[in-house]
């Protein structure tokens, strides 16, 4: 009965990381989004301002895109909340920075995240202290 306990948690801890996983490739996807309209804007398909520059789009689509990733990831939201956030930020970054060419209010959602990220540091190193202590004593 042990050996089938231990299977059972083995087949639950695999299908978090599955499922954590498959969080990941869709926040990248997302991450990746506005390269599609960079891309769409340089062939011609969707009329932007007249100095686009698809490799400093790229820069700006990474620079931005990355880091608000990273934090979000941290934060203590719900999964579904993260998304909804990153696409709203998304848009708002494509907008501004592809369709407007106003770059600074482009990188302006950034700073609310990591104000949030702040504010929820904390939590967080408590919630990361207990998920240490427990895989500790998981291990022993």
């Amino acid at each position: 009965m042990d050996t089938l306990e231990k299977l059972a948690k083995k087949n639950k801890a695999q299908e978090k990381h599955r499922s954590s996983e498959r969080f990941l490739t869709t926040v990248m996807m997302l991450v990746l989004i506005p390269f599609i309209f960079g891309i769409a804007i340089d062939v011609g398909v969707i009329n932007s301002s007249d100095n686009f520059n698809l490799w400093l789009y790229g820069v700006g689509a990474l620079g931005f895109g990355l880091p608000l990733a990273a934090m979000g990831d941290l934060m203590l939201f719900t999964r579904r909340l993260k998304l909804t956030g990153l696409m709203i930020a998304q848009g708002w970054f494509i907008y501004f920075w592809a369709f407007q060419a106003q770059f600074w209010l482009a990188f302006a959602p950034l700073v609310p995240v990591f104000v949030l990220l702040k504010i929820q540091m904390p939590k967080i190193k408590q919630k990361a202290e207990c998920e240490k202590n427990r895989d500790m004593s998981g291990q022993s």
